[in-house]
């Protein structure tokens, strides 16, 4: 019995249609990461202006990071 993926080239075919794949499930995963911190940049801006804080303050606590962008504490 001849399996269809039993030929020595499917494997370069699938190891490449996994690798873009994985680029285009990467693209959309941080794509919506982006769009979700957005998101809570401008609810933490609306919340603080709704509880009566200056522009400059506002500015000062969106522009405070607790660790360096991309990255993490570990």
């Amino acid at each position: 019995m001849i399996f269809p993926f039993s030929s020595p080239m499917m494997i370069p075919i699938i190891a490449s249609f996994g690798v873009f794949l994985w680029l285009i499930i990467h693209s959309i995963v941080a794509g919506v990461q982006g769009i979700v911190k957005h998101r809570n940049e401008l609810e933490l801006k609306q919340t603080l202006a709704q509880q009566g804080m200056s522009a400059s303050e506002i500015e000062r606590v969106s522009q405070a990071r607790s660790f360096p962008e991309g990255g993490s504490d570990s």
